[in-house]
């Protein structure tokens, strides 16, 4: 049955008695108050500054954060981490929270009873749920469980069964090297970025817990003391680069701490500034250190390295950084086309817990991460298939752990730049998401993975959708088209919208992407679907490949994606007569926003009839809909613009109120330079005297 606290007490201790045991893993399972119980009895037996919590359902109070906050975890180490599945499971925040875990330490997963938590109703699941979704049985859950009990190590308290507790593994002890370096791997990196005849910048990329952030920190404290040069250091979050800091002191431990972020040696200083910090445009004389370089925009992380003239950057590119792919197809080729002299280093050895390491190893075979290095090197070779012998299959959601489905993820993410560990829960556990495979032999090659949409399930609220009072989680094409057209059945129709297509670099410009897709519209004919969509980055060669894919644009996006900085795209293949019947206003809406968009020049021009009173009605609805209070101004653009080039050719109307009219639209993409000129504070006072405006005008008329 459950452990005595004495048993309990003895086995946690038993990996802190020496520090050549590895890492272990005890999973928590039963009611949430004998999981509290536990977790309770197994925090009194540890010093709380060596405790992270990661979830709030179990224990709400501090020190437990929501998993939502988990990447201030980052960057800090603990002895025992805990991590609470009843808020919900996320694989980023699980990695995260596993990679503070130092040697000897413990990682604690409490949840549901294995018989239970399958079918558990998380208490916070927006992040892989649309709106209509529920969550009968997670697939990702269930695969857990037996591995659980048949991975080496890892122990399990669960309510009402025999405790497990294994003894601790023990670890081969490498051979220690010299002082202050963790590894052989670090020492031979920081000689090499030392020598006098060394390349003055550098990127250093690895998996957590190799010792990047301290090696980078530890360059800070030789930069201070032997050549004389201030370091600025710079993250998305302050508290990530605590690691960095600590190097910092080993190698210059005469710098004085003055503030949390600001330490002094003489009149020299190493100081952490936010992103936006203007300091970061004037670093030409100091040393520019970024450390988590993927969680940064890629144009701000362009942009800091094309101003500072010596940078050392670090990052994590795997688990849990969810931009992480996005730094290796847009900025590694950047850096390679415009900053040649940064070099590219990559550390291997674990410093923070030793080699073959039982918990890291655990999660990736878990969220199957094994095998994305290997996808990852295949890019640089060439595998011609015969297209007869491409195999497309359905997904089979009920077995994520099959060996065949452990090369999903990987491709997904090697291809695109937003796929991080997270979007395996999407894979196996949301509902309305499918997966296409492309199979040569045992070998997947092409994926394309779509996600249902609309549908009768949005009947009640497409009333609201389409004048933008009612904005629900997912249903991306079917919110986005009724919205742009003021359309509520367009909200109702079934759409599959494709959120990713990926093919093995080594198969593609073989028409493997194209043959996904027919395979994927002959089954939306057949389950009677009414449109297929796709939302992307826009780029001039994606545009073309959707174009020639029988698609059309449908709606421009109007703010850059923070991590590659692109503009989205939303494209449309209408398939039913009904979406087809909306084909010329959306194109004609398409046409009216992308003239007023901040770059238009990067969308291609709709190529459709006009219909100029089925446009004319959709305006002066949305117009009414602004006066009435039920659409924003910003949802509505160009409709004003139509209706002052409408109200241009008549001399009845007042001409202060068209002149207002016409700046506003001159501005639309600088609405602070508008309400400056006409002495209003901001945003919200320029749409409310927009929608003044269009009272009085529409009044008049």
């Amino acid at each position: 049955m459950e452990p005595t606290p004495k048993s309990l007490t003895n086995w946690l201790a038993s990996g802190s008695e020496t520090s050549s045991l590895h890492r272990r893993l005890l999973v928590i399972s039963g009611s949430e108050s004998f999981c509290r119980g536990q977790l309770t009895h197994l925090l009194k037996q540890q010093h709380p500054k060596e405790v992270q919590i990661l979830g709030q359902a179990l224990l709400p109070e501090a020190p437990a954060i929501a998993l939502s906050a988990f990447r201030q975890r980052l960057g800090t180490e603990c002895k025992l981490a805990v991590y609470d599945a009843y808020e919900a499971l996320r694989p980023n925040a699980v990695l995260a929270l596993a990679g503070t875990v130092t040697r000897g330490g413990t990682m604690v997963l409490c949840c549901p009873d294995f018989d239970s938590w399958p079918a558990y109703q998380e208490q916070n699941a927006g992040h892989y749920l649309s709106y209509g979704e529920t969550l009968r049985f997670s697939e990702i859950r269930a695969s857990l469980i037996p591995q659980f009990y048949s991975a080496a190590g890892v122990a399990i308290i669960r309510e009402g069964h025999e405790a497990i507790l294994p003894t601790p593994l023990k670890a081969v002890k490498q051979d220690a090297s010299p002082w202050p370096f963790k590894s052989a791997e670090q020492q031979s990196l920081f000689e090499a970025l030392t020598l006098p005849s060394a390349t003055p910048s550098a990127l250093l990329t690895a998996d957590r817990g190799r010792g990047k952030s301290t090696l980078l920190g530890m360059l800070a404290g030789y930069y201070l003391a032997t050549q004389r040069k201030s370091v600025l250091v710079t993250s998305r979050y302050a508290d990530s680069v605590t690691q960095v800091f600590k190097g910092l002191k080993l190698l210059c431990p005469q710098a004085e701490q003055s503030d949390k972020y600001f330490y002094e040696f003489g009149s020299l200083h190493c100081q952490w500034v936010p992103l936006d910090h203007p300091a970061l445009k004037q670093c030409q004389d100091q040393l520019l250190i970024i450390d988590e370089a993927a969680g940064i925009p890629i144009p701000l992380l362009t942009a800091l390295c094309a101003q500072a003239s010596q940078v050392l950057m670090t990052t994590t590119m795997r688990g849990y950084e969810g931009s992480g792919r996005g730094f290796i197809t847009r900025f590694l080729p950047w850096l390679t086309d415009n900053r040649p002299d940064i070099c590219h280093y990559r550390l291997t050895t674990p410093v923070r817990w030793y080699p073959e390491d039982p918990l890291e190893t655990f999660w990736y075979k878990a969220f199957c991460l094994t095998q994305q290095d290997d996808v990852i090197e295949e890019a640089q070779t060439t595998s011609c298939v015969n297209q007869h012998e491409i195999n497309i299959t359905l997904a089979d959601k009920s077995q994520p752990g099959n060996p065949l489905n452990q090369q999903l993820l990987p491709l997904l993410m090697q291809a695109h730049y937003q796929t991080s560990a997270d979007e395996l829960i999407r894979l196996y556990d949301s509902p309305q998401n499918e997966t296409l495979l492309a199979w040569a032999g045992e070998k997947l090659i092409g994926v394309v993975n779509f996600q249902s949409e609309g549908t009768k399930a949005l009947a009640p609220l497409s009333a609201a959708i389409a004048c933008g009072t009612r904005r629900v989680n997912g249903h991306l094409s079917a919110q986005g088209l009724a919205l742009l057209t003021a359309a509520p059945d367009l909200a109702t129709l079934t759409y599959w919208r494709i959120n990713r297509i990926a093919v093995l670099p080594a198969y593609r410009r073989q028409h493997i992407a194209s043959k996904l897709i027919q395979s994927l519209l002959a089954r939306a004919n057949d389950a009677n679907v009414d449109a297929l969509t796709t939302s992307f980055g826009v780029t001039g060669d994606l545009q073309r490949f959707w174009l020639q894919a029988g698609f059309i644009p449908a709606k421009p996006g109007l703010k850059q994606d923070a991590s590659s900085g692109e503009y989205s795209l939303l494209m449309l293949r209408p398939l039913t007569a009904k979406c087809q019947s909306y084909q010329p206003l959306i194109s004609q809406r398409y046409r009216q926003e992308l003239q007023l968009h901040p770059t238009p020049a990067l969308f291609t021009e709709p190529q459709t009839s006009l219909d100029d009173s089925a446009l004319a009605e959709c305006c002066t609805l949305m117009l009414r809909q602004i006066i009435d209070g039920k659409r924003s101004v910003q949802h509505a653009r160009g409709p004003i613009q139509w209706y002052q080039q409408q109200l241009s050719q008549s001399s009845l109307v007042p001409a202060n109120d068209l002149s207002l009219l016409g700046d506003f639209i001159s501005h639309i993409n600088d609405i602070s330079t508008f309400a400056k000129r006409y002495r209003l504070t901001g945003k919200k006072a320029a749409e409310l005297e927009i929608k003044a405006c269009l009272e009085r005008l529409i009044g008049v008329n």
